[in-house]
């Protein structure tokens, strides 16, 4: 499955802050000038097939093909799964999560952290470690809400890791009604890639019902 123009574009931008370089550098590597870089990370202008794989090649390199492959697992997909980037949205659902209505559609305000303050400690978690150069991080999210009324829960697991230098989540979101109140919990384990190890830790259990959207 392959990328639109406009998320080469972004993804262009994101590699090139991260690896430190400056346009022109990446304007060399390219065969276009620097201007033409600017043009497509700022969305005035959009690549063109042959630019979108040079772009493809000096970003993900060899790695292009696995991170193409599990998009179109996730697109394809008969359980309820995203793909998430560095910057936190969503560049591929499974096949569940693209009906209207959909769980996660439905119920969007509740990981949104401005309309839902008990969600902002996560949410910031979550992007320090999106915007870490590397290393695999498994986390999970229990967060109780209530709507129209009715007690919820979403409990969503996710898993950090980078692909060719792109920090991407694979995420599996689960919504369920509940009897009642229940606690908010965020846990964080580390896979150790030297040691063989696992850390295991929870960063917050709190007693807590996020509000209902404005």
């Amino acid at each position: 499955m392959q990328f639109s123009p406009q998320e080469i574009c972004q993804a262009l931008r994101n590699w090139r802050i991260r690896a430190r370089l400056q346009q022109a550098a990446v304007a060399e590597c390219l065969g276009v000038t620097q201007s033409q870089v600017s043009r497509w990370e700022s969305g005035r202008d959009l690549p063109r097939p042959h630019n979108i794989e040079a772009i493809r090649r000096l970003i993900w390199g060899p790695e292009a093909e696995p991170l193409r492959a599990l998009r179109h697992f996730v697109e394809h997909s008969g359980q309820h799964l995203l793909l998430i980037d560095a910057q936190g949205a969503i560049i591929a659902r499974s096949r569940p999560l693209t009906c209207n209505p959909n769980p996660v559609d439905r119920f969007s305000w509740v990981l949104d952290p401005v309309r839902n303050p008990a969600a902002a400690p996560a949410w910031r978690r979550f992007h320090l470690l999106m915007q870490q150069p590397d290393g695999a991080v498994g986390l999970t999210l229990t967060l109780p809400f209530r709507d129209d009324g009715e007690f919820w829960c979403i409990t969503i697991g996710l898993t950090i890791y980078s692909v060719g230098g792109a920090r991407i989540c694979l995420a599996e979101p689960r919504f369920s009604r509940q009897d009642g109140d229940g606690d908010v919990s965020f846990e964080e384990i580390r896979l150790d890639a030297e040691r063989g190890e696992r850390r295991a830790l929870t960063l917050w259990p709190k007693k807590n019902i996020a509000p209902l959207p404005a």
